[in-house]
């Protein structure tokens, strides 16, 4: 049996598992989009259904001035004693916050407040033992720069801090020491971290120790995994992981990684950090991940017993929204705050606002799905009800708020409706009429190839480079391309149905 990685295409970067009766629940950071927390379950490993994030007001994570590539950093999803703790870092405000919630029908309903812990530090992790609470995280350690792993104890029901912080381990010399996680297993403590920056460096490192407070020796095999000498790898950028078992007791590994488009002998990538899953094989004292190479496609020959959990099909990327709830589609996600928008049998109406994606703390009307793979086109059909007014209505992708596109349609006072192409990309910003329509378009598209990004409007286009929305371009790799449906000034644009199609 195989699988291909990803599991779940798209931007979702630092994976947590949480496993409850023979299901799995897995977390992802969301950076500076609205709702915070995404989270996904599944039976399978490979068929996943997204729930609604986590925070979902101010109260739980204040969002409203996060900056691109800010927000919600890595988040660590645990369940204990009948609750999910969501426990995450809010670089807007820079807080480490922890989130309970319970399961309740097909979801989890999570409480309006939150726990906060006064940590100078990000990627926090919660471990439970013998009725006490304890965070590892990472954070600097003097003046120079030097991060390292740390831990304290704290009481769960204030966040007060009870002992600690005390440093676990440097590392083994890589660079930002990040993402650890404490298993305890065979009466050892493994500390399981990220080195090497999120990059090409990327790398899934292990410590352990016979005492939670350490001293944590290094595993002899270190890295555990990585790609960083792989240039020729599909996948890049392996790191941050986090070990599980599944409903048969058999060890997992999911971690993130990169996707890059190979174009004129450069590497780019405008789907984001993505989530990977590989079978573990820890009959030793070490864990031993996979064949050791972080590859696209699974091969579980070795892995039988593994094979057993999951099925013999895994799920296309497609997507549709008919706008038949009352709710939106989890997969749906704004900038900052909640969207501006109304549901109507079989329609969405989104209401324009005067901020714009350049903003780089503002809330613009925007509402839009993750790229998920390089070859896709993002369709909306136009209701004709829709209004302009003195304002735009269109279809637009962002990376951040330096990296931009849009195709926008405005009122013509010659009548009809002008067309137009609004761009940024660092500094160099674009605003100009393409083409006049003599009614508002009835469809409007984002195909995306490896290495262009085409917008039409019924027959209205232009194409750009990809590179432009590159994580490499932005010189960032926090958060990847997510296209959708933009509303400018007193407008309103009213979709009849959304669709995301692999090509």
């Amino acid at each position: 049996m195989q699988y291909h990685n990803p599991i779940l295409p798209g931007m979702f970067p630092d994976p947590s598992m949480a496993v409850v009766n023979g299901t799995y629940y897995l977390a992802n950071s969301t950076f500076q989009y609205y709702p915070g927390i995404a989270l996904s379950k599944s039976t399978d490993l490979l068929h996943w259904t997204r729930l609604p994030g986590a925070a979902t007001t101010s109260v739980q994570a204040d969002l409203r001035t996060a900056k691109s590539n800010e927000g919600i950093f890595a988040v660590n999803l645990r369940y204990h004693n009948g609750w999910f703790y969501a426990i995450t870092t809010n670089f807007a405000e820079f807080k480490t916050l922890i989130l309970r919630g319970q399961i309740q029908g097909d979801s989890i309903v999570w409480e309006p407040t939150r726990i906060t812990v006064d940590l100078q530090g990000i990627d926090p992790d919660l471990f439970f033992e013998d009725g006490h609470v304890y965070i590892q995280f990472t954070g600097y350690i003097d003046n120079h720069g030097t991060k390292a792993i740390q831990q304290v104890e704290i009481n769960l029901e204030n966040g007060e801090i009870l002992a600690g912080p005390r440093v676990l381990t440097l590392g083994t010399g890589g660079r930002d020491v990040e993402g650890p996680h404490i298993i305890h297993k065979n009466g050892w403590y493994y500390l399981l971290i990220a080195e090497g920056g999120t990059g090409a460096g990327h790398m899934i490192t292990m410590f352990r120790s016979r005492e939670l407070w350490g001293p944590f020796s290094p595993a002899p095999n270190n890295p555990l995994f990585t790609n960083r000498d792989r240039a020729d790898e599909p996948l890049q950028s392996i790191g941050h992981g986090d070990l599980f078992q599944d409903s048969r007791g058999n060890w997992w590994l999911v971690c993130l990684g990169t996707l890059p488009t190979s174009a004129n002998f450069q590497q780019f990538t405008n789907t984001g950090r993505t989530t990977l899953l590989y079978p573990v094989d820890w009959s030793v004292e070490w864990p031993l991940i996979y064949n050791g190479v972080p590859t696209e496609t699974v091969d579980l020959t070795d892995f039988p017993k593994h094979a057993q959990v999951m099925p013999n099909t895994q799920p296309t990327s497609g997507w549709q929204a008919q706008f038949k709830a009352d709710e939106l589609d989890p997969e749906w996600l704004s900038l900052r705050v909640a969207p501006a928008v109304t549901l109507n049998t079989g329609r969405l109406t989104l209401s324009g606002q005067d901020d714009r994606l350049a903003s780089p703390t503002g809330h613009p009307s925007f509402l839009g799905v993750r790229q998920t793979q390089a070859k896709e086109k993002f369709t909306v059909r136009i209701n004709q009800r829709s209004i302009t007014g003195t304002g735009r209505i269109g279809v637009a992708v962002t990376l951040d708020a330096d990296h931009y596109a849009a195709l926008l349609v405005q009122s013509s006072a010659i009548g009809g409706f002008d067309v137009f192409r609004v761009q940024r990309v660092f500094d160099v910003s674009l605003d100009e009429q393409i083409g006049h329509l003599t009614a508002l378009p009835t469809r409007m598209t984002i195909t995306n190839t490896p290495t262009t990004k085409i917008f039409t409007a019924d027959g209205v286009s232009f194409t750009t480079d990809a590179r432009h929305f590159s994580n490499e371009a932005s010189l960032a790799l926090n958060t990847g391309d997510v296209q959708g449906v933009y509303a400018v000034g007193n407008s309103q644009l009213i979709i009849d149905q959304a669709e995301r199609t692999a090509l």
